[in-house]
């Protein structure tokens, strides 16, 4: 299990596949990166075509991380393309 600290200091458990999204927008920010990239980047693979695996641990990290999950501002998913990370990341 990993942690995530929030601004307030909060400790949130993440699973490990919400570990791996949460890198591999890190990772790409503010880049948008469609559901069969984001999981050739966390699971390795390409997605079967109704592999829904990723919309299910997107909505679980959004109701970890964002204010509003059902207004994101953190992870914004774009309509036919896939999901955008939004803040900038510094290295």
């Amino acid at each position: 299990m990993r942690e995530l600290t929030s601004p307030e200091q909060v400790l949130m458990p993440l699973t490990a596949s919400q570990f791996d999204l949460l890198v591999a927008f890190v990772e790409h920010p503010q880049q948008v990166l469609s559901r069969d990239q984001l999981l050739e980047l966390t699971k390795g693979y390409e997605a079967a075509p109704f592999d829904r695996s990723v919309d299910v641990q997107l909505s679980r990290l959004r109701r970890k991380i964002e204010a509003d999950p059902k207004v994101p501002t953190l992870i914004k998913t774009v309509r036919g393309g896939g999901y955008l990370f939004t803040p900038a990341v510094e290295r």
